[in-house]
């Protein structure tokens, strides 16, 4: 049973990365349609990078399964290990592009979440899974982040940290996922109060929106500065207000958004990984049990 847990959990992860991929609209997002805003990736590269990191995730939840005696720390050491060599597979089978560099670290601290879960039979409710996931990188932020300079820094994220205070996935992490759980906590209500009105990708791209708006993205700091990321957040909150998903002038204002973005070619990727773990939370429960 160990063996199909851990099986079910990657296939999970490969699929919610899938699945986030499809959706659309996302605006300066790759989708089905087109590449958005992004110069180096393409929908195809998403597929061959999400099946290329199923042996990465089927590590990461054996690891969460098999280290109940290990203190998270420790687990997280392993962790970082099986990371760094499913983004080498990534990218070896993507020709160099990092297409899903910034998900392998939420997905991974996800998938040994669920493992440990499973191993603990307890329930996989999405706080369960956060709080258990979150457990692995207590004090993270301050570690990897807290001494640094901004002539030390090596990567954009490093640099929104000094320079702005974002913490990024990191930070979203070490808090318990707050804006994953709000975003799959949000895709269950929609599909509740819904039903069959709104379809899977209505609802997941409704709810990319409401991730835009409030999201602390570093990756648009890195492409336009502060200000691109508040205009990000100001112009999805306009969407929503008129309605995102759910009405014809909030499609359209999320069109105008798509427009906007690609021409100024901003693409919010952190606001992707975001979606793509809260599809993960949103489905785990179901696809998970027993």
């Amino acid at each position: 049973m160990n063996t199909l847990h851990v099986l079910k959990i990657a296939q999970l992860a490969v699929r919610s990365l899938l699945a986030e991929a499809a959706v659309y609209p996302k605006p300066g997002l790759v989708t089905p349609l087109d590449n958005g805003s992004c110069t180096d990736r393409t929908f195809q590269s998403f597929i061959d990078s999400a099946v290329a990191l199923l042996p990465c995730f089927l590590n990461c939840a054996s690891i969460g399964m098999e280290t109940l005696e290990l203190g998270p720390e420790d687990v997280f050491a392993l962790l970082r290990v099986t990371g760094r060599q499913g983004e080498q597979e990534m990218l070896q089978a993507t020709g160099g592009v990092g297409t899903h560099r910034g998900a392998i670290f939420l997905f991974g601290l996800l998938c040994a979440a669920a493992g440990r879960l499973a191993a603990q039979e307890r329930e996989l409710t999405p706080r369960a899974l956060a709080l258990a996931a979150s457990s692995f990188v207590r004090g993270i932020v301050g570690r990897d982040l807290g001494g640094l300079s901004l002539e030390s820094c090596g990567t954009a994220e490093e640099r929104a940290f000094v320079l702005y205070g974002l913490e990024g996935p990191r930070g979203e992490a070490e808090r318990g996922f707050p804006m994953t759980l709000r975003a799959a906590d949000l895709m269950r209500r929609l599909g509740e109060e819904h039903g069959d009105a709104l379809t899977f990708r209505e609802r997941a791209a409704h709810t990319l929106i409401f991730i835009l708006s409030e999201n602390a993205d570093s990756a648009l700091v890195s492409q336009g500065g502060l200000d691109a990321m508040l205009s990000v957040q100001e112009e999805a909150r306009k969407a929503l207000e008129s309605g995102g998903m759910l009405s014809p002038s909030g499609r359209a204002g999320i069109a105008e958004m798509e427009s906007a973005l690609a021409g100024r070619g901003l693409c919010p990727e952190g606001g992707a990984d975001i979606l793509a773990a809260a599809l993960f939370l949103d489905a785990a429960h179901a696809c998970l049990r027993n």
